[in-house]
């Protein structure tokens, strides 16, 4: 059966950055026919509003009438049951100049397309949107969408949609012609979820294809200045992807999807990543691929897999409020704490049983996570759910004074599941797992499941029921609903563990920490500074800050005891040696001078790094079952 909607979209000049857009409603009724753009795109919680790109709107009907239409609300339109019609065909231009993951992206060189930032959909008044709503529409059922793209003739698109040979556009006269310099391709989405998440990226340079268990795993890549990426490089992150998938096919079983699709996109600074129902957009700094940048490589993987882990992990298995999402409005849940946070613990681990981290990779980024819990004091004001609850109006909205008053549930929610992990391998005596509750939840309650989408109670009974995890559930309700710090602590002793500074230890430990000797101790003022235009700014204080009353976030830092400084290291070079003196600071703040002055303190030696080989406990976390 043909589809009742279907999308459009041309490239015929990308240089313009501009993209023609057209969206045909067919089996209308005899009343008003109403289109929304969507607000937001799932994964990205935050009202991006896209319809902010959209120029040069026009409606009209199978013929190509103009019907009349007005706008209703911030991102919809009401075509008038005034207008009869047997179609309805909604003609646009569409800006497509954020380079990000989660919006479109159009240049010469290439097109990332997100469904979210680029189609209208029907809200009622056609026949493709009353079985969305009179239906009950779950995720897995039908509804059909045809998609059309117009690219040119050197690009070769890669997608989860499904191509086909058919066009259903030969009804629309110009609109379904091949524009000069094109090469025309048909998709078809299944439903509206299929459709929403079919990401395109289409460019020159084909996808790399292997198979893993069975499964064809595509690696589309692009690079946005034009860097040529060395085939040693393409093979790297190839056997990346293939050791990632394995491990984790070794804990969820083999997925039952016909292929995956990894975009990934590189820069001269940007990352980012997003998850789609069976494929991935990650951008990273291309310096991530050159010889010997351990950090940067470390990152990739680490994307690569917590993207891929989302396929079980929000894509399949979702909170119940997401099983059909409203992008017309706020979507709030207390449970990005498990989707985000249980996810990046999940992929990290998976990297480690893997082999694409080593152990002191794993231990190398528990260290910079630490960090970067300890320099908030967010915990005491915020817990996990509220976290989560509050995606909406703070994650994505980040202020100078936001690690005071609020946590991530990305960060803390992975270092609270790092603890509940900890307590569940010490009570089934390493044979159960944090990771065994994921597998479990993803069973039960998958799309396809009779019971599908999870709430706290269905992540409550599956703990019980799970090996270690009878008697938890005070523990994991301590962790994700009172204010406080996770007990990490604790969580390393049962491991075998401990965390330090890393500069006292003295002892034949395999990953200690080089020691420095003869030093004087470093001088602190808890500032984050910011260097632009050759001005150094207070971009931030870190807790517990001796300059958090009496400087302002913006001030200029001049001179330090009338040395004047330029750069964060020069700032960092005169306080060496100096705890415990009273200094001047010279600020300007709104083109105004003054001065200051403030008691340098020592730097806080943070416990970050982890020390000691580890128990049998450790080896259960970090190595694969098979090993």
């Amino acid at each position: 059966m043909a589809p009742t909607l279907h999308v459009l979209i041309s490239c015929s000049n990308p240089s313009s950055r501009l993209m023609q857009v057209s969206v045909i409603a067919e089996g209308r009724g005899d009343g008003v026919c109403e289109f929304t753009f969507p607000r937001w795109v799932p994964g990205s919680y935050l009202m991006r509003e896209p319809f902010q790109h959209v120029r040069d709107l026009r409606v009209c009907d199978e013929s190509g009438k103009e019907l009349s239409w007005k706008r209703n609300g911030i991102n919809g339109i009401i075509v008038s049951g005034r207008s009869p019609s047997k179609t309805v065909v909604l003609h646009y231009d569409l800006l497509c100049a954020d380079l990000t993951v989660r919006s479109n992206h159009l240049d010469s060189t290439h097109l990332h397309l997100m469904p979210p930032f680029t189609w209208f959909l029907p809200k009622r008044g056609c026949v493709w949107a009353d079985n969305e709503v009179g239906g009950h529409r779950s995720v897995v059922e039908e509804n059909q969408v045809g998609v059309t793209m117009h690219l040119p003739s050197k690009w070769i698109p890669a997608t989860q949609l499904p191509p086909v040979e058919v066009s259903w556009l030969n009804h629309l006269g110009e609109g379904g012609q091949t524009p000069a310099g094109c090469t025309t391709h048909h998709f078809v989405a299944k439903n509206r979820d299929e459709l929403l998440d079919g990401i395109v990226e289409a460019n020159a340079t084909p996808s790399d294809t292997i198979e893993i268990n069975g499964i064809p795993h595509h690696l589309k890549l692009w690079d946005s200045g034009g860097a040529s990426i060395d085939s040693d490089a393409v093979e790297r992150i190839q056997e990346a992807i293939r050791l990632i998938a394995e491990e984790s096919h070794r804990l969820f079983g083999v997925p039952d999807i016909p292929d995956y699709t990894t975009v990934l996109q590189l820069t001269s600074g940007s990352r980012g990543g997003l998850e789609h129902l069976r494929s991935q957009t990650s951008m990273v700094p291309r310096k991530a691929l050159w010889v010997g940048q351990k950090d940067g490589w470390r990152d990739l993987v680490s994307l690569l897999s917590h993207e891929y882990m989302h396929l079980w992990n929000v894509k399949d298995l979702r909170p119940k409020k997401y099983l059909n999402y409203d992008l017309d409005t706020e979507q709030t849940t207390d449970l990005l704490w498990w989707f985000e946070g249980g996810t990046s613990w999940l992929g990290d681990v998976i990297c480690v049983r893997s082999g694409v981290w080593s152990e002191d990779d794993y231990r190398i980024d528990f260290k910079r996570k630490m960090t970067r819990h300890l320099r908030g004091d967010g915990n005491s004001k915020q817990t996990l759910a509220e976290s989560s609850h509050e995606a909406w109006i703070h994650l994505y909205r980040p202020n100078p004074h936001a690690t005071e008053h609020r946590i991530s549930y990305y960060n803390e929610g992975e270092l609270a599941l790092f603890c509940l992990d900890a307590e569940i391998r010490r009570r089934s005596k390493g044979n159960s797992g944090l990771e065994l509750l994921f597998a479990e939840l993803w069973k039960k309650h998958n799309r396809n499941s009779p019971s599908p989408g999870v709430g706290e109670v269905e992540i409550f009974a599956a703990l019980h029921a799970t090996e270690g995890g009878s008697r938890l559930s005070g523990m994991l309700r301590t962790l994700i609903h009172e204010k406080g710090r996770p007990p990490v602590n604790e969580a390393m002793k049962t491991f075998g563990l401990m965390l330090t500074s890393g500069k006292k230890e003295n002892d034949d430990d395999d990953f200690k920490v080089d020691e420095s000797k003869g030093i004087p101790p470093q001088g602190w003022l808890g500032l984050r500074l910011t260097g632009k235009s050759g001005l150094l700014k207070i971009g931030a204080f870190e807790i517990p800050s001796p300059m958090r009353n009496i400087a302002q976030i913006g001030d200029e830092i001049v001179a330090v005891s009338g040395q004047r400084v330029h750069t964060t290291k020069d700032v960092k070079e005169y306080l060496k040696g100096k705890v415990g003196d009273e200094v001047e600071i010279a600020l300007a703040r709104q083109g105004r001078m003054f001065s200051i002055r403030v008691e340098v303190v020592e730097e806080p030696q943070l416990a970050v790094t982890i020390k000691g080989k580890g128990n049998h406990l450790w080896r259960s976390l970090i190595c694969s079952p098979d090993v």
